[in-house]
This record gives structure tokens, sequence and C-alpha cells, in this order.
């Protein structure tokens, strides 16, 4: 669950700019960036269709703020898998990949938004903050299991893969429809894989020096 979507409670004075962003990633999860607009958001949270600009001054504002909601609350998930993974490294890291897994194929919302919109500046300002939290958060975890001599390169190159091998694995899934097997079994898959690259790594730098 996002951040910006908790339970519902109906609008009240105060929290519009947070029912907005509520509102729009349910917007986006049921028509994508292309149905999207700032006049459907403010129709489904019940305001004027000008009530939005008073905190959001264009549709992609808003898109901005909904993207950087989802990033926030994917860190957030994958930071609460490494806590609740024990103490070893290695484990820790291998669950972020069944967190993303798992949110991906829960949720859906918003990763065309993440990874294909092009925002200008200075809407991607408003990305940013989320963004390094969310690279921090995965820079720290690898950073525990590579060697204390590590560059800050290798570990993003690490981490840039680790990502990436998750990401596309889950988005795969979707491309194909309906996944095969349960959520849970595919979040399985994902953290087994990412440990086998973290294991293989570790034994080649091993064997490299």
């Amino acid at each position: 669950m996002s951040r910006s979507t908790t339970p519902k409670r109906g609008y009240h004075h105060g929290d519009l700019r947070a029912e907005l962003i509520r509102e729009g990633l349910a917007l986006l999860a049921e028509t994508g960036v292309a149905g999207f607009s700032v006049a459907k958001v403010a129709a489904r949270a019940g305001v004027s269709s000008a009530a939005p600009y008073r905190h959001f001054p264009d549709r992609d504002s808003l898109l901005a703020a909904c993207a950087a909601d989802i990033i926030g609350t994917i860190t957030d998930v994958l930071m609460e898998a490494a806590e609740g993974a024990g103490p070893d490294p290695v484990d820790r890291l291998a669950a972020t990949a069944g967190a993303y897994t798992r949110y991906v194929l829960g949720h859906r919302t918003g990763l065309e938004l993440l990874y294909s919109y092009d925002f200008a500046e200075p809407h991607r300002q408003a990305i940013q903050e989320e963004t390094r939290r969310f690279t921090a958060a995965l820079m720290a975890l690898a950073s525990d299991v590579l060697p204390q001599d590590a560059s800050w390169a290798d570990t993003a190159d690490f981490v840039y893969v680790h990502l990436s091998t998750t990401h596309g694995y889950a988005t795969l899934l979707l491309k194909v429809g309906r996944p095969p097997r349960g959520v849970e079994d595919h979040a399985a898959r994902a953290v087994a894989a990412a440990r086998d690259h973290i294991t293989g790594h570790l034994l080649r730098l091993r064997e490299d020096s």
C-alpha cells in the first residue's frame, strides 16, 4: 500500500494535497499515464477542477508527486523486508528482490511513470529526494555485503545489476499476463535468484583477489 493510499475517510480541509495524490495513484492504477488528468483526479476527490491547482500548478507536478510517493513506498517496503530477513547481510539484500517483485505484482501502479515518463525540470526535483533515499538504502545494504575496500562505483554497479534483474523478472511476469504461479512463489524465486547473484559475485571477488 502506498504511503498516500491509507484507508479513505473522505476529504477533510487541510488534507487536499494528500487526497489528490491518493486519488492520482488510484487513477493511474485504472488508466495509466495516458488516462491521467488533473480534472479526473479532482472529480474523484470531490473538489472543483480548479482546487488541485492550489497545490499542483500543472498535470506533471501532480504526476511527479505520485511518482515520488510510489518510490517512497517501494523504499519502505524494501527496507521492511531487509529488516525482517535477520542479521545476515546476504539475506537482507536478497530479501529486497522478493519485496520488489511482490510489490510490482501486487500493485502495478505507476511503473511506466517511474521508468518511462520524461519529467522536465522542475518536476524532477520532486522525485529526487525519494530517489536518493531509495538508492541510499540499497547502497547501504550492498555495502554490508561487499568487501570493505569495494569502491562506490563497484557498489553502484552491483546494485544496478541486483535491481535491474529483479525489475526485469517482475515486469516480464506482468507482460505475459496472469503470473502462472502465486505472487509469493515468484517472490521466493526472486529472492533465490538474488542470493545466487550475490554469492556468485562474492565468490568471483575472492577468486580474483
